[in-house]
């Protein structure tokens, strides 16, 4: 009992330590609940996109296999092209889109960025060509 009437008479700048210790808890709620609702209006406004590897794959093996050349070319062509696709599909998650293969997606509820990916494959691949 002595050490609750000591807690009450305790004081922080002339505030009893109660009120004090409430206002700090108030203050770090408040704080929390600020950045938990930015933090899920952030994850609102995210997107989900879909690309499919298995159609820009199928396109570019089978331009390989019209336009010819060696082996070696041929295996060179195809890991540039690979590295691209890589390169492009991480460019796309920077932002914090999320990507899909669209083999994995049941529906058709994200958004396609095939095209997208193949714009930025064909602009890698002309490029290495152009530093040839």
């Amino acid at each position: 009992m002595a050490e609750r009437a000591s807690l009450r008479q305790r004081t922080i700048a002339g505030w009893p330590v109660a009120r004090v210790l409430g206002a700090i808890l108030i203050a770090a709620a408040l704080l929390w609940a600020a950045w938990a609702t930015r933090t899920l209006i952030d994850l609102q406004q995210r997107r989900i996109v879909s690309v499919s590897l298995s159609r820009l794959v199928e396109d570019f093996v089978a331009a390989e296999a019209r336009n010819g050349g060696t082996a070696e070319q041929s295996a060179r062509r195809t890991a540039t092209y690979l590295a691209a696709i890589n390169k492009a599909v991480a460019e796309l998650g920077k932002g914090g889109t999320t990507v899909l293969v669209s083999e994995a997606t049941l529906g058709r509820s994200v958004d396609d960025w095939t095209a997208e990916v193949r714009t930025r494959v064909t602009r890698a691949m002309e490029a290495e060509r152009g530093d040839r």
